[in-house]
C-alpha cells in the first residue's frame, strides 16, 4: 500500500468520523433545542395560567370594589334621604299651632315635676306658654318649639322641646322609616 493510498484511507476515516461527530452534534443540538422549546412552552403555558389567574382575581377584587362602592353610594343616598326627611319633620313641627293639646299639658307638667319652679320656651311660644300656666317663666331658649321646665334647684329638668321629642321618636322608628322610605 503506497502512502498516497494510506493518507487517503485515513482521510476518508477522519471525513467519516467528522461527518457522524457532526451528525451526532446536530442529533444532540436538535435534542436539546427540541427539549428547550418544550420547557419554554411549559413554561409560557405555566405563566400563561398564572396571568389568568391574576386577571380572573384583579376582575374579582374590581368587582368587589365596585360593589362595595355601590353599597357606600346607596346608603349615603339613603342617609341623605333619612336627614332630609328628619329636617323636613322638625320643620312641620315648628309650624304646630298653639293649642294646649299638642303644645304642652300643665297636668303632665304637675304629675312628672310636681315642683316645677321655672318654665322655658322660644319667643314665638312665650305669650302662649305665659297665658297656659302658673309656674314662673324662666327665659328663652333656642327651640323650634315646646318647653323646658325646671325645679326650683334647677337640679332636675324635663325636656319637651320639638327636637327632644322628634329625636326619641326617630332614634325609636328609624327602621320602620327606612322600610317604609327604601322598599
Amino acid at each position: 500500500m503506497g502512502l498516497e493510498k494510506v493518507i487517503e484511507k485515513i482521510q476518508k476515516e477522519g471525513t467519516e468520523k467528522i461527518t457522524t461527530i457532526i451528525t451526532d452534534a446536530e442529533k444532540q443540538a436538535t435534542q436539546i433545542l427540541q427539549t428547550k422549546q418544550k420547557t419554554i412552552e411549559e413554561t409560557s403555558a405555566k405563566k400563561k395560567q398564572d396571568l389568568e389567574k391574576q386577571i380572573e382575581s384583579l376582575k374579582t377584587q374590581e368587582a368587589s370594589g365596585i360593589e362595595i362602592d355601590i353599597k357606600k353610594m346607596r346608603l349615603n343616598a339613603e342617609k341623605d334621604v333619612l336627614n332630609t326627611t328628619y329636617q323636613e319633620c322638625l320643620q312641620m313641627l315648628s309650624t304646630l299651632p298653639h293649642d294646649e293639646d299638642n303644645f304642652f299639658s300643665s297636668e303632665i307638667v304637675k304629675k312628672e315635676l310636681p315642683d316645677a319652679a321655672y318654665i322655658y320656651s322660644n319667643k314665638r311660644d312665650e305669650p302662649f306658654v305665659r297665658s297656659h300656666t302658673k309656674i314662673s317663666f324662666g327665659g328663652l331658649i333656642e327651640t323650634l318649639g315646646g318647653i323646658i321646665v325646671e325645679n326650683k334647684e334647677k337640679t332636675l329638668q324635663l325636656d319637651y322641646r320639638y327636637e327632644t321629642i322628634a329625636e326619641i321618636i326617630w332614634d325609636r322608628s328609624l327602621k320602620e322609616i327606612a322600610e317604609k322610605l327604601f322598599k
